[in-house]
């Protein structure tokens, strides 16, 4: 069952996701490619990751842009396999990610197609926390918050990569978050994350 809304953040688990894709369309488009770190007690504690076959043509421009192309996924486990992985490595765990409605879109489209379940995590999206908590950034794309926080992407454009900075992203909002705000349960943040963009101290 979902974690309960007045669950302290540090007890709480969160599921940082991340995909690369066909193209930008969670009903035409397919997964190439997903990656899944667990955060809890503001540290990574546990990991998946894989490539798919999305068993339609990658196009050239998402080569050119992730890497991953039709030869590097041909003999990868389709999603009708990997979807009982994603399920139960999720759980009822909190879902996180940069961008969170694109990474959701597909990962929820997949495992109804794939096994007609319907997701109902709770949901936290580091760009939204991005523009309360960094106002002034020009731009809340990975790349830049993760250079304005210091973060490292190992990979830029890669699941695993990609995923990692944004656990890392994660981990330095919510202690900020508890330390300066007063943020110290799910509810709390589900809320501040909802709220009217007000004016804050930058991190």
């Amino acid at each position: 069952m979902p974690p309960p809304p007045r669950q302290p953040l540090h007890k709480t688990t969160f599921v940082v996701v991340d995909v690369e894709t066909t193209g930008m369309s969670a009903e035409e488009d397919r997964i190439t490619e997903i990656a899944m770190i667990k955060v809890r007690g503001g540290k990574p504690v546990d990991e998946f990751s894989t490539l798919v076959n999305p068993l339609i043509t990658i196009p050239a421009f998402i080569t050119n842009l992730t890497g991953i192309d039709n030869v590097m996924v041909q003999d990868a486990p389709p999603a009708r396999e990997v979807v009982p992985f994603v399920l139960e490595f999720l759980g009822d765990d909190v879902f996180v990610a940069h961008n969170a409605p694109f990474d959701w879109g597909f990962v929820s489209q997949t495992v109804k197609r794939e096994q007609s379940v319907e997701l109902t995590n709770p949901r936290v999206c580091t760009v939204r926390l991005s523009r309360r908590l960094l106002p002034t950034l020009p731009s809340k794309s990975l790349g830049l918050v993760a250079q304005h926080l210091d973060v490292q992407i190992p990979q830029r454009h890669r699941a695993s990569g990609d995923a990692y900075a944004t656990s890392i992203i994660l981990i330095k909002y919510l202690g900020f978050l508890q330390d300066h705000c007063g943020i110290s349960t799910l509810q709390d943040l589900l809320a501040f994350q909802s709220s009217p963009r007000t004016p804050m101290q930058s991190i």
